[in-house]
């Protein structure tokens, strides 16, 4: 089951943090007014970014990354789905909360 929500309604930190709590794995699907895209983690970790259903290069992932998560409206899902075994980068999401 997804959990979704409203961008005005919920604290995207709070999002990242139950994220990370629960060591969760998944994409977070945001529909923004301005930007939409989707954040996947693994383990509770940010493992890859999408923009505009485009791949993000990890050398702009933090940079997309807040562009997603700093917008106030528009709404959100957090979908189960399947994460690479192999081992990859990841952002801690509580050093974007720290810079949010």
């Amino acid at each position: 089951m997804a959990l979704v929500g409203d961008l005005r309604d919920v604290k995207i930190e709070d999002i990242l943090r139950f994220i990370k709590r629960l060591s969760k794995s998944g994409k977070l699907v945001i529909n923004g007014k301005e930007h939409k895209g989707e954040i996947y983690f693994a383990k509770g970790m940010i493992i890859g970014v999408k923009k505009e259903s485009q791949e993000v290069s990890k050398d702009n992932l933090k940079e997309v990354v807040f562009m997603l998560l700093k917008q106030n409206e528009g709404n959100f899902s957090l979908e189960p789905t399947e994460v690479p075994e192999k081992k990859i980068d990841f952002i801690d999401p509580d050093d974007i909360v720290m810079e949010l």
